[in-house]
C-alpha cells in the first residue's frame, strides 16, 4: 500500500503517452502526416512514467545531488527514446 498514489500516477502517465505515441504512428499510417511534438516528446513521458513506477519514492522534487542527476539521467534517457522515435517516424529528417 505504500506509495500507492505514485504508482496508480505512474500508470496512468504511462497509458497516456504511450496512447500519444499510438495516435502519432496512427497519424502517419492513415493520413501521411505525424506531429513533431508528439514523436519527440511523448517516449519521455513513457520513460519517466516507468521511472515512477519502479521508484515511487524517487517522486516530487529532487532532495539531494544525486537525486538530481538520477533525474536528469531519467530525462535524458527519455529524449534518446524521443530521438529513436522521431528517427523511426521521420528517417529522412536525419538524412537517410
Amino acid at each position: 500500500m505504500r506509495h500507492l498514489k505514485a504508482r496508480i500516477l505512474a500508470l496512468v502517465i504511462i497509458v497516456v503517452f504511450a496512447g500519444l505515441i499510438y495516435l502519432g504512428w496512427h497519424q502517419l499510417k492513415t493520413e501521411g502526416r505525424f506531429s513533431l511534438k508528439l514523436a519527440a516528446f511523448a517516449p519521455v513521458g513513457v520513460v519517466g512514467g516507468l521511472f515512477l513506477l519502479i521508484f515511487p519514492g524517487k517522486a516530487g522534487k529532487p532532495q539531494t545531488a544525486a537525486d538530481k542527476i538520477i533525474d536528469m539521467l531519467v530525462f535524458g534517457i527519455g529524449v534518446l527514446a524521443g530521438l529513436l522515435n522521431w528517427y523511426l517516424i521521420d528517417p529522412g529528417f536525419f538524412g537517410r
